[in-house]
């Protein structure tokens, strides 16, 4: 059981570079689109997307390769974290009404929160006191957002499973809203019991392999059933939550009396 455990966090590593990788050839193909997600007040629109384009490739690269992980991850983290506060944040206030503003808030505070994750928990390395508290803190609030996702699944059941933003699920996709429901039902109890540390590594290990096993299978099928960039695009969110939960499932890998030392 520990083996299997122990290959969750290398493959939250490669599902987090592969969607990283493909957000930044859009940033380098489509710099005209991206632009506009830009803050109006910030200078150098272009020159601002290919950087980030470059930067988020270079740190799939970095994961693949497993060199430099912890600076690369860190500085992903605090790039999707001024993203929230920045663009993702003020525009959820502007339009509190607006349930996709709030999601994508969510989702990218959970991809935030992973790649720190990613960053504190890559190598052999001893943890310090100050970085299981915030491998814990990063634990947590996948949590709660994974509750928020399950939870909207309930409220929305006609949308994709594991992120649902705007995409319906296809029709022709068999047994559509029980596989959007039974995924709200895993993600409303795993993310509960990623709270409690006896049972934190196995439940966000088994919330991911769920999402990842939607993403080859259902987002797949969808993605080759009409491929574009939008499809493409939910292929690779979803694929980056899996990999979120992947990696969260060793934020406690830590003796007990480390945790408030």
């Amino acid at each position: 059981m520990a083996r299997g455990l122990d290959k969750a966090h290398p493959l939250g590593r490669v599902s987090l570079a592969v969607p990283i990788a493909v957000f930044g050839a859009d940033h380098l193909t489509s710099p005209q689109a991206i632009m506009k997600i830009v803050p109006a007040w910030m200078p150098g629109k272009l020159f601002w997307t290919y950087f980030v384009g470059v930067a988020l490739i270079a740190a799939a690269l970095s994961f693949i390769f497993r060199v430099g992980i912890r600076l690369s991850a860190t500085l992903l983290g605090i790039m999707l974290f001024c993203f929230v506060a920045m663009i993702h944040l003020p525009n959820a206030i502007a339009a509190p009404q607006s349930r996709i503003a709030w999601m994508i808030v969510a989702r990218d505070s959970a991809f935030s929160a992973g790649a720190m994750l990613l960053a504190i928990t890559s190598g052999a390395r001893e943890r310090t006191p100050g970085e299981n508290h915030v491998a814990i803190g990063a634990l947590y609030l996948v949590a709660l957002v994974s509750m928020f996702f399950g939870i909207e699944h309930f409220l929305h059941p006609e949308c994709v499973p594991a992120v649902p933003l705007v995409k319906v699920t296809p029709l022709w996709i068999p047994f559509a809203h029980f596989w959007t429901v039974l995924t709200g039902i895993a993600l409303v109890i795993g993310a509960g019991a990623m709270f409690v540390r006896n049972v934190s590594r196995q439940s966000a290990t088994a919330l991911g392999a769920w999402v990842v096993l939607l993403v080859v299978s259902l987002y797949l099928a969808i993605m080759i059933s009409k491929p574009d960039v939008e499809d493409l695009n939910y292929f690779a969110d979803t694929l980056m939550f899996g990999g979120v939960l992947f990696v969260a499932s060793r934020a406690y890998d830590f003796p007990r009396k480390s945790r408030i030392s």
